[in-house]
């Protein structure tokens, strides 16, 4: 190995390293598999022509045949076919890759070249591109990514990579740093490497580099600048979403093998692979074998939330065909498909859309709602026309072509069910669908124009095709549907109005509005829980964050009131028993499971509350430290009073870590620290459960000086009023003295919380002589504060 000149600070020798045990996804390489299928190809026909076409004439004039001539034709004609289909591999594999990168830069020019660089803590240097620094934290505090990048296509493709036994690592580069738009033009690199220098250890790390416009943030609002029209900006977000998902699933597979198979020579061994004829083809036929509907259902089950949006409308047809749903009227389903399809990839909102409603959410509540509706239940039995019109309604129930242009702040940009209905009303999709044939249903969809050579299928709608003046009671029970779903329903009295006139007029038309009901409700459930079934808890988080930002809520409480967003439904009889249905996938009831345990485990105040409850019947009394600012002075309070227990909550990371660490040290260990925002935290936490507060409050910190302050303290005080168990108290260590102003403002906020001074001296529970380094020298006083109904009481 060559090695740098004394005096250097050994890059080069990393730098060497890193090629040395890297492996690259080369489009350089492509084009070289390209021209030897070519050869391949020219070399087959050259070969089949000179020893087949004499054999047709000996044929006829020699006896017997020249099997060796025969051989060489055959295989000779095998070659042929070999280097075309493998050339018509990797012609796509690469073009799918250069493609996106096209369209994502003509979308944003200066995507790939970003400058942008992460903390290395084991290095204690900054390090190019984007990787997250240790484990991630989605409980707290959000990872923050640049703003050019977006967190689910960043934890798609590490989802992607993920291997039993190997440790992967996401870096996300610039094209230059690959390179890209060098000879060897390298969309990834792979690099394997030693995560300790101690050699004895057998472990490898996986580094895998991509390109930033692999993971390129599609946002409306990073691009409203540019001087594109609405539908212009919707057609060119939508090419690249389309696009990036395509190049995506090439790079993801190609790097996953690396990761799989790390060695050199296996380059040679995975291209080979990638060109078999017979691997080609077999994509293709196993689809027709026996059980391939039952495996097409299984295998869209177990990858809802990641697969393509065709496979899932594929799928969909399957279980449709499964439920007893004719093939003539899957033929007017995937027509209608087709035109949804097409609606949302001109909203922007079709494949590889970031957004929570995109057309990927109406395809899943279809799915999950057929999979959710057994055949009988409740004394009702469903057929085919049952399922048919659940799956009408799953597709239409967020279809509103003006979401895109409500992306406006303080609008929700998510869909509106008026306006949904509205467009339904005006366009007559429905009963369009329920009176036309196939074929009219068609020319339904298809836009003629002047100039136009062809029509184009399933572009528009034509209202004025609809012959019929009366609305067929399968329009009615799909508006039902729908409106069903609005959210939040219980809350909405127009939703609840328009719904309960709907079931009034099916009455009159002679349905059966029972089940009518149990359909919408399945239904609602499928919208409001499918992301937490078809989803692993990476890709349910970013689902979540996505619908934040459609509903203009902080990201922060995101756990917390999906926790409490669970409890909305979750403990419905109607939605237990359906999941304990026989008929109901295995994969979908462990996923709810795993994943309400995530949210629910993940919500800070579960295992804080748990930690109280436990701590309750083991020591004489809890106490918890609000606003922790130093770990020492809650380990000195806990090995003081070993009979009771301690909790510190603290938003500062780095002082809750400090800590946890000191904290293990006691014996017993009656102490614990909590990294969280005390104003979200302590709400939850159970009523009447705490013995003490602690607070220490430096009189120049105190949040006094302004009214907005007062308040927020007069919030957090009455809280804590609420919390304290009987004979509890607020205990605070200040070195505001009694003759200050601020100590009277302090007083006088207490009052308006409900807490008033305590005069007698009880136990202080600060060490004494401890102070604050925020203190003034010399200055420390506590002041002991009690509920004053607990002390009319005790009068």
């Amino acid at each position: 190995m060559r090695v740098k000149p004394a005096g250097g600070d050994g890059h080069y020798l990393r730098t060497y390293a890193w090629r040395r045990n890297s492996l690259a996804l080369s489009l350089h390489y492509h084009d070289a598999a390209r021209y030897l299928f070519i050869l391949l190809i020219f070399a087959g026909l050259l070969s089949s022509g000179w020893f087949g076409i004499p054999l047709l004439p000996r044929y006829f004039v020699e006896p017997g045949t020249d099997v060796v001539a025969g051989l060489f034709t055959l295989f000779s004609a095998l070659g042929t076919i070999w280097g075309v289909m493998a050339y018509s591999e990797f012609t796509k594999s690469a073009s799918s890759i250069v493609e996106a990168r096209l369209a994502a830069r003509r979308l944003d020019p200066v995507v790939g070249e970003y400058e942008y660089k992460s903390y290395n803590p084991v290095t204690k240097e900054y390090d190019d591109g984007f990787v997250p620094s240790g484990p991630v934290d989605f409980w707290d505090k959000e990872t923050h990514v640049p703003p050019w990048m977006d967190k689910g296509k960043y934890w798609h493709i590490l989802i992607s990579l993920q291997h039993p036994g190997s440790e992967i690592m996401l870096q996300v580069v610039r094209d230059r740093d690959l390179p890209f738009c060098s000879g060897r033009r390298n969309a990834a690199v792979t690099q394997r490497e030693r995560p300790s220098e101690d050699v004895s250890v057998r472990r490898y790390r996986y580094v895998v580099k991509v390109p930033q416009w692999l993971v390129m943030n599609t946002e409306r609002e990073r691009f409203s600048d540019l001087q594109v029209e609405g539908e212009e900006l919707s057609a060119l977000i939508a090419d690249v979403n389309m696009k990036i998902v395509a190049a995506t699933n090439e790079v993801a597979g190609w790097e996953g093998l690396r990761v799989r198979f790390p060695w050199r020579f296996m380059t040679f061994v995975i291209y080979l692979n990638k060109s078999l004829p017979l691997r080609i083809v077999y994509r293709q036929v196993i689809r027709n074998f026996p059980g391939a509907k039952e495996r097409k259902i299984d295998q869209t089950n177990v990858n809802l939330a990641n697969v393509a949006d065709d496979d899932l409308v594929a799928g969909m047809m399957e279980l449709a065909q499964a439920k007893g749903i004719q093939p003539a009227r899957i033929d007017r389903l995937y027509a209608l498909t087709r035109f949804m399809k097409n609606a949302y990839t001109r909203m922007g909102l079709g494949e590889g859309a970031s957004e929570y409603h995109n057309f990927h959410h109406s395809l899943e509540v279809s799915y999950m709602a057929m999979q959710m509706l057994p055949s009988s239940f409740k004394e009702h039995n469903f057929g085919a026309k049952d399922y048919e019109i659940l799956v009408v309604a799953g597709l239409l129930h967020d279809y509103d072509p003006c979401q895109p242009l409500t992306s406006e702040p303080g609008k929700l940009k998510g869909p509106n069910v008026i306006r949904t209905m509205e467009e339904l009303k005006k366009t007559r999709v429905i009963d369009a669908y329920f009176t036309m044939s196939t074929e009219e249903l068609g020319n339904y969809f298809r836009e003629y124009g002047k100039g136009m050579p062809v029509a184009i299928e399933f572009s528009t709608t034509h209202p004025e095709y609809v012959k019929s003046d009366w609305t067929p009671i399968e329009s009615t029970m799909v508006e039902a549907l729908i409106w069903r779903t609005d959210f939040p329903f219980f809350k909405l009295k127009n939703a609840q109005d328009r719904y309960a006139g709907l079931l009034a007029e099916l009455a009159k038309m002679g349905a059966e509005t029972e089940k009518t009901k149990l359909m919408s409700e399945v239904l609602w459930l499928a919208d409001l829980a499918v992301t937490y079934m078809g989803s692993d808890p990476v890709r349910a988080w970013n689902r979540v964050t996505n619908l934040y930002d459609e509903l203009y809520l902080p990201r922060l409480e995101a756990v917390s009131r999906t926790d409490a967003f669970f409890s909305d439904f979750a403990d419905l009889e109607l939605f237990r028993e359906l999941l304990a249905k026989k008929t109901f996938p295995d994969v979908f009831r462990r996923r709810w499971n795993l994943i309400y345990q995530f949210f629910h485990e993940g919500n800070p105040s579960t295992p804080l509350n748990r930690t109280i409850e436990i701590a309750r019947r083991m020591y004489m009394k809890v106490n918890v430290e609000v606003g922790m600012r130093r770990g020492e002075i809650l380990q000195a309070m806990a090995a003081e009073n070993w009979s009771e227990y301690f909790i510190g909550i603290g938003r500062n990371q780095n002082e809750v870590l400090k800590a946890k660490s000191r904290l293990a040290e006691l014996d017993p260990q009656n102490a614990s620290a909590f990294w969280g925002d005390a104003e979200k935290l302590l709400p939850a936490i159970t009523d009447k459960s705490i013995d003490n507060f602690l607070i220490v409050m430096p009189e120049r910190d105190a949040p006094l000086s302004g009214p907005q302050e007062r308040t927020l303290l007069r919030t957090t005080l009455a809280t804590l009023a609420r919390k304290l168990r009987d004979g509890g108290t607020v205990k605070i260590l200040t070195d505001i003295e009694c003759k200050n102003g601020q100590f009277e403002v302090l007083l006088e906020v207490a009052g308006n919380a409900g807490l008033a001074r305590e005069m007698r001296k009880g136990k202080d529970y600060f060490p004494e002589g401890w102070y604050d380094p925020d203190f003034k020298n010399g200055k420390r006083q506590v002041v002991t504060l009690t509920p004053k109904a607990a002390r009319v009481s005790n009068a």
